[in-house]
């Protein structure tokens, strides 16, 4: 039985570089193409049109999400991408990796978590989190907080986990509308 790679949208806000997300977007795509498991598709906000986003997330089997708090809130550009898709987020697995000053982004993730719930999507409950200041990552794009590695290799393995069980069962019996 041959099994294929689970497709794996990373959405952005934007990948314009120098951005810190970008600097996020590029380490952590890093991972996921060391992994024979997934096959990672750049969905970058900026240049997508929402219109486009639906049939990207349907193709997937796992997103994962790179998001700034602004306002302990996430950006409201990316909450009109997620509701420019709607029905394909249905039993899929999403994970996180937000950033920010104090609270490293993750009033923004617990939010993001009751917009998914009430989307039938699965939120995983590892999340990678940054504050975003000078010296997070060294020069050549590495976390310099120590065990981030680590962290960012078992939310990927339990993504893995998820998508592999979502998907198959996606295949067996539609998501009920």
């Amino acid at each position: 039985m041959t099994v294929h790679p689970l497709r794996l949208a990373l959405l952005v806000r934007s990948a314009e570089a120098g951005r810190f997300g970008t600097t996020i977007a590029d380490w952590f795509s890093g991972l996921v193409d060391q992994r024979s498991d997934f096959k990672l598709d750049l969905i970058d906000l900026a240049r997508t049109p929402h219109t486009a986003l639906p049939g990207r997330i349907a193709e997937a089997d796992a997103v994962v999400i790179i998001t700034p708090e602004y306002n302990h809130a996430y950006p409201g550009e990316l909450k009109s991408a997620i509701d420019a898709v709607r029905r394909p987020w249905y039993g899929k697995p999403i994970a996180f990796i937000v950033y920010g000053g104090r609270s490293r982004g993750l009033r923004a993730a617990e939010q993001l978590r009751l917009v998914f719930g009430e989307l039938h999507a699965v939120t995983l409950r590892e999340t990678l989190s940054f504050h975003q200041l000078p010296g997070c990552f060294t020069e050549s794009g590495e976390p310099t907080e120590p065990g981030t590695t680590e962290a960012a290799t078992t939310l990927l393995d339990h993504l893995a986990w998820w998508s592999r069980a979502l998907r198959d069962a996606r295949a067996a019996t539609p998501y009920p509308a």
